[in-house]
């Protein structure tokens, strides 16, 4: 619990309170729909998308309009609008200030949970997931209402479950269901349950019988399937169309989006624009551990793998791999595989309490993703997509859906190197966005409460955390249960 609460009292206080792109826009509409009309039709919201800019192409009594994005969030996010009207402000703001901080701070402590059934001893699975909360691309992304954030929540809780040592119904049900909650939330995370069938079928010890466990495990898969195809039904008039086209279902990958998988590869690792290794090279530790260390080797190491490289490999395919570069934070279509990597950290986090170079190395590791979390929290991702556009001179936010630009393989025009800019800079170029308050804050750091409360809000939220350090601390200094026996030990 105090791990949570230290996650969450951070996360809450680095939000922005507002939306960012327009990803966040129409899933946000489906949640106000879903609030005040009962209805996943967002047509009513057509003046605030004409307002910024979307979708001007329909006119504003358009009858029919859906979300192509997944519902989960949105039908999730429902009591977070209403708590705006209980706090007298915009139903955006407070849905930015506590749902994705939740999920996230949720996040975490279910990696804790991973960790312990992997028979990791409790300093070490809170190690893991303090680096996981604030040495990794997650904690930018506890601003943000992408989808990634219900994606990821929800898939971890199915390898929770899964990992149950008393391979339970109970368990391998929860873990479908959580599975199916996954897709829902993001459905690319569709590409996750390959490894979980594999894991059921073929992990030796399990008690329940293969076919048992595995009909277990699809009952919610199956239910959730149909349901799927209903909502598509629905929203395209075909149970086979899926995607995510800002406003408009249709395929779920577009031929005309496919592009060189090596290039895309290489880029979301390592490209100084949005290398997530780059960002936060104790990734790069995790990924390196998968492959050398033997404790890795099991079944459990290769869930981890699938779902690491599964989602590598296929938004490494795609020619728009960068994630929107400039309207968003580093590789974000890799976040739902970091707490996998992390995890196949363990070893090596381990081994580093009896070598000076592993602790060095984890430490440096850890110091470069904290300062690369700092700036990605104090700095609106669409203020360094305006600097690059305003300030630098580059054509960047004009080119709709393609192949990122050449810049983003420059150090220069990094998103680090442009935030770090915007960190001292007095002034922003905020003309790219008009007076659309719902994306942005007209502030010098993009923090909702320190902007509304000052100082005091850094005060109490330093104040909170070391409570909750300490906290965390002392429940370690008395905690006596020992590390189930797993692969890793």
């Amino acid at each position: 619990m105090p791990l949570f609460l230290l996650l969450l009292t951070v996360y809450v206080f680095s939000a922005g309170g507002h939306l960012y792109a327009w990803d966040e826009l129409f899933t946000y509409a489906t949640t106000r729909a879903i609030a005040e009309e009962g209805s996943i039709n967002i047509a009513h919201s057509l003046p605030l998308f004409h307002e910024l800019g979307f979708l001007m192409n329909l006119p504003n009594d358009t009858q029919t309009l859906y979300s192509g994005y997944g519902l989960l969030q949105s039908v999730m996010a429902v009591p977070f609008y209403f708590v705006g009207g209980l706090l007298g402000l915009e139903p955006w703001r407070t849905v930015d200030l506590f749902y994705s901080p939740l999920l996230m701070a949720a996040s975490g402590l279910l990696l804790y949970g991973v960790s312990r059934r992997l028979g990791i001893s409790s300093r070490l699975a809170v190690v893991l997931s303090l680096l996981y909360g604030f040495a990794t691309i997650v904690w930018p992304y506890a601003k943000f209402f992408f989808d990634v954030t219900t994606g990821l929540a929800m898939q971890l809780a199915s390898v929770y479950f899964l990992l149950d040592p008393s391979r339970s119904r109970r368990s391998v049900f929860l873990s479908g269901l959580f599975a199916t909650l996954s897709v829902f939330g993001r459905i690319m995370l569709v590409i996750g349950l390959p490894a979980m069938l594999l894991y059921l079928a073929f992990r030796p010890g399990v008690d329940l019988r293969r076919r048992t466990r595995l009909g277990i495990f699809m009952i919610p898969v199956v239910a959730g399937a149909v349901l799927y195809m209903w909502l598509n039904v629905v929203r395209s008039g075909s149970p086979l169309i899926f995607g995510e086209n800002y406003g408009f279902v249709g395929r779920l990958v577009s031929p005309e989006l496919l592009g060189n998988p090596l290039v895309g590869i290489y880029g979301m690792l390592f490209s100084s624009g949005v290398g997530l290794f780059i960002y936060y090279p104790i990734c790069g530790l995790g990924a390196f551990a998968l492959i050398v260390s033997d404790k890795n080797h099991s079944w459990e190491g290769f869930i981890f793998a699938w779902l690491f490289l599964s989602n590598l490999i296929f938004y490494g395919s795609l020619n728009i791999w960068d994630g929107s570069w400039g309207v968003a934070w580093g590789a974000r279509y890799l976040v739902t595989s970091v707490p996998y990597l992390i995890l196949a950290c363990a070893p090596f986090v381990d081994s580093a309490k009896t070598s000076i170079v592993r602790a060095s190395v984890l430490l440096c590791a850890a110091l470069v993703g904290v300062f690369s979390n700092i700036l990605g929290v104090l700095i609106n991702p669409l203020y360094a997509g305006a600097y690059l556009w305003f300030v630098l001179g580059k054509t960047y936010p004009d080119r709709g859906f393609g192949p990122p630009p050449p810049e983003i393989w420059i150090p220069g025009f990094s998103q680090l190197r442009v935030s770090w800019d915007l960190v001292w800079s007095q002034e922003y170029p905020a003309a790219w966005f008009g007076a659309a308050e719902i994306l942005f804050l007209k502030a010098r750091f993009d923090l909702f409460l320190y902007n509304s409360y000052g100082v005091t809000a850094l005060i109490v939220t330093l104040f909170l955390a070391l409570l909750l350090v300490l906290w965390i601390a002392m429940t370690l200094r008395h905690h006596q249960a020992e590390p189930q026996p797993n692969s890793f030990k």
